[in-house]
């Protein structure tokens, strides 16, 4: 289980030792391929120090960062997606609705805002049974 830009880091792990992970939870995906947030997380990684070539490779990616939609497509265990409840800049609708497009053996999960959201809490039983329930 992975969240945010998390994803991208389980989703390659998934991709490149697939034999590694049994199930694949994205939760809360970050979505990538948005000019604003995109220069935002530039310019972040920039003040920081990192590598022109480093940020690209970061940056890359048209549902997740870092990966090529041909490297999500080829992942093959069961995969849950849970949305960010709303949706916002950071966790837009469009990247779970790509990630159901590409592993159309995926399943959407109820969503729920992030857990640092104040508003979380009320979704906390939801969530770890949706998660229990995907984990089982």
């Amino acid at each position: 289980m992975a969240g945010s830009n998390g994803c991208s880091t389980a989703a390659l792990l998934a991709s490149t030792a697939p034999d590694r992970v049994e199930r694949l939870l994205l939760a809360w995906p970050a979505t990538a391929g948005d000019p604003t947030m995109d220069a935002l997380a530039r310019r972040g990684l920039t003040d920081r120090g990192a590598p022109p070539r480093s940020v690209d490779a970061l940056l890359s990616g048209a549902t997740l960062r870092g990966l090529s939609d041909a490297e999500i497509a080829r992942l093959s265990m069961p995969v849950g997606v849970l949305p960010a409840l709303p949706a916002n800049p950071v966790h837009q609708r469009r990247t779970v609705e790509a990630l159901r497009d590409l592993l159309p053996h995926a399943i959407e999960l109820p969503g729920c805002p992030e857990p640092p959201r104040r508003d979380f809490a009320p979704h906390l039983e939801i969530f770890v049974e949706a998660v229990a329930a995907f984990a089982a």
